[in-house]
């Protein structure tokens, strides 16, 4: 238990005291109080505390107790059949997509990256390399690309952030084997840019991905991936899906633009 947790199980002890001096009867902010500090060990150690009260609060609770297991809730992903029967319909002709990257120590080297992307994927907002949603439904006059749904799948170039996937690169990087993907391959034949693919899990969503160390001089984890809701495992939208990375992949350049020589500061 942290501090600020023991000074407020103090401020609860004491008024629970106060009442039973001047024979008001029980707050129920024990009780309370205890059901907090097990939501908040659920949320941290996947445990509740074995203080709980069994005795149920004589306050009324209803509506904090509402709020209190919506925070904790995961978001439940489900893709629509609407969405799964897309997997049987050919994909629309291919585009070019190209973006640019900024190598080197400084930032100095002016690189850009260009690759065949499948028409079904409309490019989307993002503070990423690129990101683009899985649209086959929907024409480029009616899309806005400030469009979001976390049921959707989603084409990205992304530098990994230090997650699941970024500890799996790690480990390939260090000789290893990833012992928690649902599927890993080397490649040896698309390149100097493309090292591995592979599949893992993450609470209900899954990703496809290359590993495409696109940066010479910095250490950022490029990926080439589709990320999608795990209940689209076998189906004809996960190969679709897939084939969209591939395809990507294989024609995936990367082209020096320009060096900014920097004198010595």
């Amino acid at each position: 238990m942290g501090l600020f947790d023991k000074i407020l199980k103090g401020a609860v002890d004491a008024i629970d005291n106060a009442a039973a001096k001047n024979g008001n009867g029980p707050t129920g902010l024990k009780d309370l109080f205890n059901q907090a500090m097990d939501k908040k060990n659920e949320a941290i150690n996947g445990s509740s505390s074995t203080t709980t009260s069994s005795k149920p609060s004589t306050a009324t609770t209803s509506s904090s107790s509402k709020r209190s297991n919506c925070a904790y809730t995961r978001p439940t992903y489900h893709t629509s059949p609407e969405v799964l029967a897309t997997g049987n319909v050919p994909a629309k002709p291919s585009r070019k997509v190209d973006f640019e990257i900024y190598d080197g120590e400084d930032g100095e080297i002016r690189t850009k990256v260009t690759f065949d992307l499948s028409g079904d994927f409309l490019d989307t907002d993002g503070d990423i390399c690129y990101i683009a949603s899985y649209l086959p439904n929907i024409n480029d006059d009616d899309y806005d690309s400030g469009y979001s749904d976390d049921n959707t799948p989603l084409f990205g170039v992304v530098d990994a952030p230090d997650n699941k996937i970024y500890e799996l690169i790690k480990k390939v990087e260090n000789g290893g084997v990833p012992d928690d993907a649902l599927m890993y391959l080397p490649v040896n034949d698309m390149g100097p840019y493309v090292c591995f693919k592979a599949k893992v899990e993450d609470r209900g969503r899954a990703t496809y991905f290359y590993y495409c160390p696109l940066y010479e001089h910095c250490d950022l984890k490029c990926q080439f991936g589709v990320s999608y809701n795990s209940d689209s495992f076998g189906t004809p939208l996960e190969k679709k899906l897939m084939a969209a990375v591939d395809e990507a992949v294989r024609t995936m350049k990367r082209e020096v633009l320009e060096v900014e020589h920097r004198p010595f500061r």
